[in-house]
């Protein structure tokens, strides 16, 4: 099934790391590399329940907030 974000989300993808979160997202912890080296902080949305990544400079892509999937070791809620 589609996930249909809303419109804060869909303006921050694009925007700069430095812009900082809508209201409406709630932290959902953090990717980093095997060296330990933060990649980006994820954020859910409560309104619309779309997952935004807030990339580092080793992010992909850099310093730039992202939509993306559910993370692949975010535990399923669903039993």
């Amino acid at each position: 099934m589609p996930m249909h974000a809303c419109d804060l989300c869909h303006q921050l993808v694009g925007e700069p790391s430095s812009v900082p979160p809508h209201e409406n997202l709630a932290a959902s912890g953090m990717a980093a590399m095997s060296n330990r080296c933060k990649v980006d902080s994820r954020w859910r949305c409560t309104g619309c329940g779309a997952w935004m990544y807030q990339s580092t400079a080793l992010g992909e892509p850099p310093n730039m907030w992202r939509m993306g999937p559910r993370p692949a070791d975010w535990p399923d809620n669903h039993g």
